[in-house]
Parts: C-alpha cells; structure tokens; sequence
C-alpha cells in the first residue's frame, strides 16, 4: 500500500477551479486497495473538498474579506504541511501547485516527487504576468527537481519541453477527466451563447465579441451570457460602444445552474488563445452544449471532431464559424452527439488509473 501525500497550496489559494477539482477528482478516487492519499491542513473553504467529497476542514468566520482569511489559512497550513513532509510518513510526493517551500525537507526525506503541469500560459504570455509573480521561476525549478511530471495534455508537453528544455521521457501526458456532479436546474435564459471563465488578455473575449457583433443586428433575440468574475468598467465600456449592452448578461452560477447553462444554450464558445487543456469543453460535452473553438493550443487535441473550429486572430473565422452554427440546428444536433461520444474518451476513471501508473514506477 502506497500513500500519496498531496499539499494544501492550491485548495487554500481557490474555492472553485480547475486545478482543484482535478486534485479532489484523483485524490478521492485512487483505488483503496493499493494507495491511500492525505492532504495535511487545518483550514479550507474549497467546494470540491467541502462539499463534493464532503470531507471537513475548518473555516474562519473572521475577517470577512476571504483574501485575509486565506493569508491566514496560508500560514497555518503551510506549518502542518512542512512538519508533515519532514516526517516521511508517504511513499510520494505530489504538491497541487508550484511553490518549492517544501523542498528541504523532501530532499531530507528521500522522497519521489511528481508534479502535474497544467498549463504554461504564464510562459507564452509573459506580457500578462505581475511583475513581482514568482510562478514562471518556481514552475522552472520543480520541473528540474521532479522525478516525475504529469501533464494535462500532449500540447502542454510540447510546451514544457519546447521551452524548458526537460527530457520528454521524464513527462507523461494524463488528459483530465469530467463526470457532472450535479442535476441542471431549471432554465435560466434562452437563445444564447455561453462563455464560461475568464475573459482577461489571452482569453480573447473582446477581440471575439467584436468579430461577431454583427449576429446582434441580424437576431434582436440573441444574447450572451457570461460567467466568471463580473464585468470590468473596459469591458462594460466596449459592449456599449458595440451597442450591445443590453445583450451581454453575467451570472455568478453553482454546480447546478451551470449544467443548465450549458444544457440550454445555443452553444458554447471558447476562443483563447492558449489553453493547457480547457476543462469547460468536457462540461459542454456532458450536458449536450454545441462547441465553437479556437484551434489553437490543445483544443484539437481534447474536443477532435466534436466541435466547430475558428482561428481566434482572424475576425472573419470567428463570425463565420459562430454563424455557420447559430444557422443550423442540424449541425448543432450533429455537434451535441459527437460532442457526448468524444466526451466518453475523459472519464475519472482513465485519468485516475493513468496517474496510478506513474506513481507505480517510482
């Protein structure tokens, strides 16, 4: 029996995402009979531990501005996380983000290391990265020091070893997986298009919602809806200069709402720039949602031929794709079926026995 011991980082730093939901998704579902998993903390408020897996942590209800809260939930946790690794009571290794504070005592202890590589955005995108972020250094060295590193996709590989010079044969490409953790609500909207997440720089979003306005003239009904962080004053300015402010709607949505939104939109669009795998693709595949993507990156790789492709620098690619689908019911119906087939390709199970094999090398 081997254990994992997994650390706080990432589960203190988010309540929602997707580098936590993957950690939640491979920690509780490791097979019982060959590895146990521990992640020493005190405190935490994520919802895929606290509420989809159900196990409990502390929480603070003092002060009220969460970001203070994680400060604090930060300081504990990384104690308990370092005298846990000082202890050696684990077979391996495996920190959900890049901070190398525990590196000392992993070396003391003799200890495999494996690290999962989920993108390598900061490193093709420098531009957007605050001056004082010490992520794209921290990455660079936990990828010397690892024995083992997982990417999320064969494009985020090529990435890694493109620009970090790693030898290839030391990474192993684990796609992630999706299974719906919750029954859609009821509709929320009707006749729209979904955008899911951030909209910042590489996103892409207003480059694309330029390109496309002109579907607003052509349908009064059309809007889309929009979830992620609220609009920013650039962003409120620019549908108003598109005219299209009252079609541009923003939702803070749960597990639920969410599989409703995807369930009851025309389709859903992604057009990064960049991405290290793109978890909302497989969101959009389980709950029989259209898929409208840039071809960039790792989408061809994770969406096949399930969905419509746009080159997300070029504005007339962008409207005609989104038109060409808008226009067709039969090519949305076509694009929902393949879609729930390909998605049957991710499954937790896969990505959890995958990982299980590179943790039975070492």
């Amino acid at each position: 029996m081997k254990k994992v011991l997994y650390d706080h980082q990432m589960f203190t730093f988010q309540r929602f995402g997707g580098v936590t939901r993957y950690f939640a998704d491979l920690m509780y579902n490791l097979p019982q009979n060959e590895f146990t998993a521990d992640v020493p903390m005190k405190y935490c408020e994520n919802h895929y531990v606290t509420e989809t897996y159900g196990h409990k942590y502390d929480k603070l209800s003092f002060p009220e501005n969460y970001r203070i809260r994680r400060r604090l939930y930060e300081l504990a946790n990384d104690f308990i996380s370092k005298k846990a690794i000082k202890n050696g009571d684990y077979d391996i290794f495996h920190p959900t983000y890049y901070n190398p504070y525990f590196l000392s005592a992993l070396k003391k202890c003799q200890k495999p290391l494996v690290l999962t590589i989920h993108d390598m955005t900061f490193e093709r995108f420098p531009q957007e990265v605050l001056i004082y972020d010490k992520t794209i250094l921290n990455k660079k060295r936990l990828v010397q020091e690892a024995d083992h590193i997982i990417a999320v996709s064969g494009n985020t590989k090529k990435d890694i070893v493109e620009i970090l010079g790693t030898d290839p044969s030391k990474i192993s490409v684990v796609h992630h997986g999706y299974k719906p953790i919750a029954e859609p609500a009821s509709q929320l909207f009707d006749h729209y298009i979904l955008y899911v997440g951030e909209r910042k720089g590489y996103k892409n979003f207003l480059s694309w919602l330029k390109a496309i306005s002109p579907l607003f003239s052509d349908d009064n009904r059309l809007k889309v809806v929009c979830t992620g962080a609220y609009f920013s004053q650039a962003e409120l300015s620019t549908f108003a200069e598109l005219g299209i402010a009252d079609r541009i709607v923003h939702i803070s949505a749960n597990d639920a709402q969410m599989a409703s939104l995807y369930n009851h939109a025309l389709c859903f669009v992604y057009p990064s720039l960049y991405e290290g795998f793109g978890i909302p693709i497989l969101e959009a595949f389980a709950n029989r949602c259209p898929v409208c993507l840039s071809n960039a990156s790792c989408f061809p790789e994770v969406a096949g031929d399930a969905a419509l492709y746009f080159d997300p620098n070029d504005s007339n690619s962008m409207y005609s794709a989104l038109k060409e689908l808008l226009d067709s019911p039969a090519l949305r119906m076509e694009m929902c079926t393949k879609g729930t087939e390909r998605g049957k390709e991710f499954s937790i199970e896969r990505m959890v026995e995958q990982t299980c094999n590179v943790y039975r090398k070492l």
